[in-house]
């Protein structure tokens, strides 16, 4: 019989020699075409970056993110000096021209998109600056990592191939709506809460007849994160009685079934 491995050789090389020219080809994109990129920053845990993102924050001299003392804080901790780098605040109150003065620059040059914590464009103002840039057919990409949902989907003790999220209910209108259709979804349903409404969403969801269990995650990768799952008037009791520190956001999710 004759041996495999020459094609096996032959193939691991085709393989190094595609990846070198794709990652080439990438690098001359982004060298001669300007580059919106777009950076998740650690939730809390400063280790929980990539070498990726570390090289592009210390690359790009334009930044745009949500809170610029808080982007500032973030290049500190990295050793990373910034006292050449352009910062550009984006808020959900942020004007039309001082957006379209953005969206100017990054057609033009290398610009950052951060926010404080996580994944721009996932439940904050990034997402409103994409739907601008894609509109204006602004080159951008999105490097994988931190959020708060994924670690709550992977720790959820139920079948999680298919899921809803719905990032943060309305404050206002349209919250008893989100209330119901989570009550009567027949997927798990994930959402984010502040930590000033999360004994009111609870109870709500206890009013809806939401008689199943319910799960909360919080201060994800932080020193005292705590996952926890739990029929829901155990969890109602729980948060009324103040067991469950209640700082920062929390990860919810309801199974109905």
């Amino acid at each position: 019989m004759r041996s495999s491995r020459p094609f096996a050789l032959l193939l691991c090389f085709v393989i190094f020699v595609h990846d070198v020219l794709y990652q080439k080809a990438f690098f001359c994109l982004s060298y001669f075409c300007a580059m919106l990129y777009v950076v998740p920053t650690p939730i809390w845990n400063k280790d929980d970056i990539t070498l990726r993102a570390l090289q592009l924050l210390k690359d790009v001299d334009i930044m745009v993110c949500e809170d610029t003392r808080t982007t500032k804080k973030l290049l500190w901790m990295y050793d990373i000096v910034y006292s050449k780098k352009e910062f550009l605040s984006l808020t959900s109150y942020t004007s039309p021209s001082r957006l379209s003065h953005i969206l100017g620059l990054c057609k033009d040059y290398d610009v950052l998109l951060v926010s404080d914590a996580g994944t721009p464009w996932f439940s904050d103002p990034g997402k409103t600056f994409l739907f601008a840039c894609q509109e204006a057919d602004i080159a951008f990409t999105v490097l994988p990592w931190a959020n708060a949902l994924i670690p709550a989907i992977v720790s959820a003790g139920f079948p999680t191939q298919n899921f809803v999220f719905l990032g943060f209910l309305p404050t206002k209108k349209g919250r008893q709506t989100s209330i119901t259709s989570i009550v009567q979804s027949s997927q798990p349903v994930f959402f984010y809460e502040s930590v000033h409404r999360i004994q009111k969403t609870i109870q709500q969801l206890v009013d809806a007849w939401c008689v199943w269990r319910v799960s909360i995650a919080r201060e994800v990768s932080k020193m005292f994160e705590q996952c926890l799952t739990l029929p829901i008037s155990d969890m109602l009791e729980q948060l009324q009685s103040w067991k469950i520190v209640q700082k920062w956001e929390f990860v919810v999710w309801v199974r109905n079934w």
